[in-house]
């Protein structure tokens, strides 16, 4: 051990801090993680505080030089390149098949995608940051006292507020009040913001309080003699071990054609960048090069991607109903139905089971809307502008990467405190005997996470953080925002969590706070239009208020291109250009995004990605369709319209299509993709409404928070919706490139 292991333990507990629950964590007076936009703008003077320190903290953290294990650089590249060992944690080794150390990869690198262990791999390393953050703040108010004088009185009031400081969040499926759209936070599209040091300090910092934006992007902190960044594949002498490679690394220095819908691009050039870029990458017109790599923004870019549901409103139904791929809020908000995941694995992971998935709802877990959050957050076509987020080796350089796991951390937490006992509740049956793969068993929670170590100076094998460990949050000293909102409205009279109360409410807040198909069902039908013929289940009856709702489920091969990240796009319509070498996709209505990248198949390659190649494991997506068929049925979408919703079985035989797209924008033939299965599914969707509970005789109480401060819910409260009853309908994917036939 040349310098020990680093001691993950979370920032210091309150001492008035007190476990006030029985099942559900519940903890007073916890510091918060604030969503990024409130956090951000927020007008309280303590907050600033916070605010402030954070600021500069991440200035001063991402500046320090990449040979430092505590630099931005290096806790970054722990999510992929430069696939080093970080902490003293067990080396990558060459050989898949003999001893490991306890866990160790085989083939390098600490990636826990694709596997039931992703949101708590995730956990740790948040925590890492956030603990490398505060340690920054501390240095920063003690260059305040040492270099600018201030006074020790005012300094502790700034070390008290960097104690209740905790990461930020950043809600991608909730809307931005600067747009009243789903986008980025708006602090995200600013290459500045607003900052309240000391006054004591006016002297050192602009008057104005204007100060650059360390979320806005990230640079080599190696600079050469004239002072600009080195290219990351090109670190100063002595530092070489820390270059950054291409994607893949073994590669044609073959430009793509920008001109040409079809190009095969064979790579995308990480070496030569000098900071990170979001939708900012773009090939020459020349073809003379790249252009954006010295560290592009285009967040406008990223906002028409992101922008979602705006739907049907009484005042105006003659509105067009606007959605994007994805849906990101109405996919929450059906990962958290009841019944919707059925087991830990299904919410957790994109993770297949080749031996059978019985549950035909279980595929849209937090991964996946994970995984398509990097595609749309980063941009990852050329023809449009890539972006580091969308590539798993680099993706964590990006400040916005923090603010998105904290995010994931978040929807974890909430999943917790619905389904505490769904918990690796089920082990993954036995490979069935004529599988020409091995066998890849689940992870365990008592796995350990490297390279997440729990004690200083430790045995760097076996003092690691595990799931186990890490399961209760409020033991790692935070809580979410709305979650203490929410907990301090459900309290008994002893001060404990009332948990009965807690999650019925927390069902309402979901409901209220992420749109669902239940949401546009209940607008039309209360709008004065005519609701589409054909909603209602067949055998429901007239005044039913369920519907149909149809599902694409999407089983397919991470590694099918070595590992390098494509996406699955889906078109409701498109006409075969004239070669017949592709359709012309018209009318998004989804997509699966894989979240690769890096070569998988060779021994330098992540490890958990090359075990899981050679043991044929695949993953597993879903796309909701019935809000964009509803949007076909309404607005009359030119050269597709849906007249009548008994119509979309039909509809979809004749217009559901899909395309293969690599990442950087070149279609691909579905020759390449053997092991794809696409199936759509009709099943049947109802509303829920909150309980009545006990209550004097003729009064009607609901168990629902008055307000929050981020949301607030409608006075008849509902709850997440529940999906039952799908059937498989093989007649709309047979005979398409990977779908699932009829049966002979």
């Amino acid at each position: 051990m040349a310098d020990g292991t680093f001691n993950i333990t979370g920032l210091p507990r309150p001492a008035d801090a007190v476990s006030k629950t029985k099942k559900i964590p519940y903890v007073t007076n916890l510091p918060l993680r604030y969503e990024i936009s409130a956090f951000a703008g927020s007008k309280d003077k303590e907050v600033r505080k916070q605010w402030t320190l954070y600021v500069l903290a991440l200035e001063r953290f991402k500046s320090k030089p990449v040979d430092e294990k505590l630099s931005y650089f290096q806790v970054a590249g722990i999510h992929g390149y430069p696939e080093t060992v970080w902490d003293n944690a067990p080396p990558p080794k060459s050989d898949p098949v003999g001893p490991q150390p306890p866990g160790g990869q085989p083939f390098g690198g600490y990636c826990n995608h694709n596997g039931i262990n992703f949101p708590n791999w995730h956990r740790p390393y948040m925590l890492l940051f956030e603990q490398c953050i505060w340690d920054n703040m501390k240095d920063v108010i003690g260059h305040w006292k040492t270099k600018h004088g201030l006074p020790d009185s005012e300094a502790q009031a700034w070390y008290t507020a960097a104690e209740k400081w905790r990461l930020p969040y950043w809600d991608w499926a909730r809307k931005q009040s600067y747009t009243q759209d789903f986008a980025y936070p708006e602090v995200l599209t600013q290459g500045t913001v607003r900052i309240y040091p000391p006054a004591a300090l006016k002297d050192f910092y602009p008057p104005s309080g204007i100060y650059a934006n360390p979320l806005w992007g990230f640079s080599n902190p190696e600079l050469n003699e004239d002072g600009d960044p080195y290219p990351f594949g090109s670190m100063p002498k002595g530092k070489e071990e820390w270059n950054i490679k291409d994607d893949p690394v073994d590669h044609q220095k073959e430009l793509p054609d920008p001109n040409h819908p079809n190009n095969d691009t064979d790579w995308i050039p990480w070496s030569q960048a000098t900071g990170i870029s979001r939708y900012g990458i773009f090939v020459n017109n020349e073809r003379t090069g790249f252009r954006g790599l010295d560290g592009i923004n285009n967040p406008w870019t990223a906002n028409n991607f992101l922008s979602n549901v705006d739907l049907i409103a009484k005042s105006d139904p003659n509105k067009q109903i606007k959605h994007n791929p994805g849906n990101l809020a109405d996919s929450v908000n059906r990962m958290f139905s009841p019944d919707y995941n059925s087991t830990w694995g299904q919410f957790a992971s994109t993770k297949w089971k080749n031996e059978g998935h019985t549950n035909a709802t279980g595929y849209m877990s937090l991964e996946y809307i994970h995984n398509n959050v990097h595609n749309l957050t980063g941009g990852s076509s050329f023809k449009t502008g890539v972006g580091h987020m969308s590539d798993v080796p680099v993706a964590a350089f990006d400040p916005i990467f923090w603010l998105h796991h904290c995010q994931i951390d978040r929807l974890l937490a909430i999943w917790q405190s619905l389904y505490w006992d769904l918990w690796f509740d089920q082990k993954e049956p036995p490979r069935n005997p004529g599988s020409k793969y091995p066998n890849v068993p689940d992870d365990t929670e008592t796995d350990f996470l490297q390279p997440f170590h729990d004690k200083a100076n430790g045995d760097p094998l076996t003092d690691v953080w595990t799931a186990k460990k890490a399961r209760n949050w409020t033991d790692l000293n935070y809580q979410y925002d709305d979650l203490m909102a929410l907990s301090q409205k459900a309290l008994a009279p002893d001060g404990t969590l009332d948990e009965e109360k807690f999650t019925s409410d927390l069902e309402v807040y979901i409901n209220a706070t992420y749109p669902s198909t239940a949401k546009l069902v209940s607008a039309i039908r209360e709008a004065p239009i005519d609701t589409p013929e054909g909603l209602v289940p067949d055998d429901a009856g007239e005044k039913s208020k369920a519907w149909k709702d149809y599902i694409i489920n999407v089983v397919y091969d991470r590694y099918a291109l070595n590992g390098r990240s494509y996406t699955i796009e889906f078109y409701l319509g498109g006409p075969e250009n004239k070669l017949k070498t592709h359709f012309e996709p018209q009318n998004l209505v989804g997509h699966v995004y894989t979240f690769g990248g890096g070569v998988r198949s060779t021994e330098s390659s992540c490890g958990n990605c090359k075990k899981q190649s050679d043991a044929g494991v695949l993953s597993c997506g879903q796309v909701p369709l019935t809000i964009e068929l509803l949007h076909h049925t309404l607005d009359s979408i030119p050269d597709h319209p849906i007249d009548n919703f008994n119509e979309v079985e039909e509809y979809l035989k004749l217009h559901l299509q899909w395309r293969f797209v690599q990442s950087g924008g070149a279609q691909l033939d579905a020759s390449k993709f053997p092991n794809t299965e696409i199936s759509v599914l009709r099943g049947v969707g109802k509303p829920r409404q909150v309980k009545k509970s006990a209550a004097p005789e003729g009064a009607v109480q609901y168990s629902a928070m008055e307000s929050l401060t981020l949301d607030t819910v409608s006075t008849a409260p509902t709850l997440p919706p529940i999906y039952s009853d799908y059937e498989v309908l093989p007649e709309i994917t047979h005979n398409k490139p990977g779908g699932l036939a009829v049966s002979a």
